[in-house]
C-alpha cells in the first residue's frame, strides 16, 4: 500500500490534508489581502500628499497674485507720474522755445563750454 492510498483511505488523514489545504489557503488569501491593503494605503497617502501639495501651490499662486497686483499698480503710478513730469518737461521746453527770438546765436565758446560739463 503506497502513502498516497493510505492517506485517501484514513479518514484522520484525510482531515487533515483538508485542514492543512484550508489553512494553506488562508495564509494565501492573508498575503493577497495584506498587499493589497498595503498597496490601498500607498495610493491613498500618495493621494493625501498630492493633495497637500497642490493646496500649498494654490496659495503660493494666491500669495504671488496679490503680491504682483501691488507691484502692477506701483508701477502704473510711477509711469503716470513719469508721464506727467514728461508732459511738464515738454511744455517747459515750448516755453523756452518760444522765448528765444529767431535771430538769437550761440556763441562757440558757450557750446564748447557746453561740452565739457
Amino acid at each position: 500500500m503506497g502513502l498516497a492510498t493510505w492517506i485517501l483511505q484514513s479518514r484522520a488523514a484525510c482531515s487533515a490534508l483538508a485542514i492543512a489545504a484550508v489553512l494553506g489557503g488562508i495564509f494565501i488569501w492573508h498575503q493577497v489581502d495584506k498587499s493589497s491593503a498595503v498597496r490601498k494605503a500607498i495610493v491613498e497617502y500618495v493621494a493625501e500628499a498630492e493633495l497637500t501639495a497642490a493646496r500649498v501651490q494654490l496659495e503660493e499662486l494666491k500669495r504671488r497674485k496679490v503680491v504682483t497686483d501691488r507691484a502692477n499698480r506701483r508701477f502704473l503710478s510711477l509711469i503716470e507720474k513719469a508721464n506727467v513730469e514728461a508732459e511738464a518737461a515738454s511744455q517747459e521746453l515750448e516755453h523756452y522755445v518760444s522765448t528765444v527770438e529767431d535771430s538769437c546765436v550761440v556763441q562757440p565758446d558757450l557750446i564748447e563750454r557746453l561740452r565739457n560739463r
